[in-house]
């Protein structure tokens, strides 16, 4: 069955390889896997947890991704704006089709607080401009980053389209990345949508839950708070990253492991129409509503 990837930092791994001569990266570290995985597309960003000119390092990403491109469905997307500075570099990204951004990676800085950042640190003046011109040209605002007074913030302003695109619940497992269940509920009722993610302490601090058991755990809790129309798969695979491979689930590795959630839903119940929304479904409502 197909799976859409809400969260996945392909892009960012294309710009980084071209620059140190891997010719075609996209067909070295991910077409195979996404391939064996059924994976569909999905939201592929380029991450700023540091200072670099993302205008350049797009231009890059996209050249390698072009001869793809009519292979997946993809929305292009931005984690984090730390180095988007003023709305003339966002608006450049846009019309070099971008079409989703979180505010924030775990920092704070100029636009918002991110998870890592103080507590105390909102929304900014700039920050609520950015999600006017957001708003405007219907770009997804990703609320997965932030910390609690800018997620608030962030829906205070009413964005269009609204996602947590890698988060689970903090109820099932404490870590400041996941969402309340007051959070959650307050991103369903503001029409916003949520993926759940691979990473193996998002899905549970046991060591033993942190496997594709107890990510459809976490699938089946967000169902119950938010509903079933508003839970995709955001699973943030980290295979490809240095530093980063070994924090993805036991047995759900690469994007290669993925039909395992397919399995393990059907085999806790899953209907057949609920296993459609959750794996694909829900993001192609998204994706329509974004080009509309």
């Amino acid at each position: 069955m197909k799976i859409y990837d809400t969260h996945c930092d392909i892009f960012d791994n294309l710009f980084r390889k071209y620059r140190n001569g891997v010719g075609d990266p996209f067909l070295t570290d991910h077409l195979s896997s996404l391939r064996k995985g059924e994976i569909a597309g999905g939201i592929w960003v380029i991450y700023s947890e540091s200072d670099f000119d993302i205008v350049s390092a797009y231009q890059d990403a996209l050249k390698v991704y072009a001869p793809y491109e009519d292979k997946f469905s993809v929305i292009k997307g931005l984690e984090g704006l730390r180095n988007v500075k003023d709305l003339a570099t966002l608006d450049k990204l846009y019309q070099m089709g971008i079409r989703h951004a979180s505010l924030t990676w775990n920092e704070a800085n100029h636009l918002a607080g991110g998870v890592k950042g103080p507590k105390e640190v909102g929304l900014s003046a700039l920050g609520k401009t950015f999600i006017a011109y957001m708003n405007e040209k219907k770009m997804i605002v990703d609320v997965s980053h932030l910390n609690e007074k800018s997620f608030y913030d962030v829906l205070s302003e009413r964005p269009r389209l609204l996602i947590a695109s890698h988060s689970n619940s903090r109820s099932l497992s404490e870590h400041p990345r996941n969402l309340t269940d007051h959070q959650l509920k307050a991103l369903q009722e503001a029409g916003g949508m949520i993926g759940a993610v691979a990473a193996r302490r998002f899905v549970s601090l046991d060591p033993l839950k942190q496997n594709i058991k107890g990510l459809v755990d976490q699938i089946e809790y967000l169902i119950n708070i938010m509903g079933e129309d508003h839970v995709m798969l955001g699973l943030d695979m980290m295979d490809f990253l240095p530093g980063y491979v070994n924090d993805n689930l036991d047995d759900l590795r690469s994007h290669g492991d993925a039909q395992g959630i397919v399995k393990e839903m059907f085999q806790r119940g899953f209907s057949e129409t609920l296993v459609k929304k959750i794996s694909h479904q829900n993001f192609e409502k998204l994706l329509q509503r974004s080009l509309l």
